[in-house]
């Protein structure tokens, strides 16, 4: 019984180590992740409702294959939210400019949320409303 559970297992093994082929530079180069970081907005931003801005993150690192598929959404409370700020920009470009909701709550527990390759969160900013801002709250 020992024996044939040992041989079971080195048969795995064998299937396995045969399966687990070394990675082709081609499929390498799919597998590259990026996950830029975000220069602004930071923990000193404050945003004022429907205002336009520019996201800014670091491209000195960018792999030679990054995805098209870029966007920008905005977070609350450390939570991915419904809204999209911008999409369908280069990530190599390193900036987008969006327009800052006017349907959010204001508050400090704002972030960024980057997306393309991989996601990534900037730190928590605040957003306030227009009147907030003429009163310089």
């Amino acid at each position: 019984m020992q024996f044939t559970l040992l041989a079971s297992a080195l048969a795995a093994f064998a299937a396995s180590a045969v399966s687990a082929s070394p990675v082709s530079n081609a499929a390498r180069m799919i597998l590259d992740v990026w996950a830029p970081t975000i220069i602004s907005p930071n923990a000193s931003t404050v945003w004022t409702e429907g205002q336009q801005y520019n996201v800014t993150w670091d491209t000195s690192n960018a792999p030679v294959n990054i995805s098209n598929g870029a966007s920008v959404r905005l977070g609350e409370d450390g939570q991915l939210t419904e809204t999209t700020l911008a999409s369908g920009f280069d990530l190599r470009q390193g900036w987008v400019t969006i327009t800052c909701p006017s349907d959010v709550i204001p508050g400090n527990n704002y972030s960024i949320i980057l997306f393309g390759d991989s996601g990534d969160q900037s730190e928590q900013f605040s957003i306030i409303s227009p009147m907030q801002s003429i009163l310089g709250l």
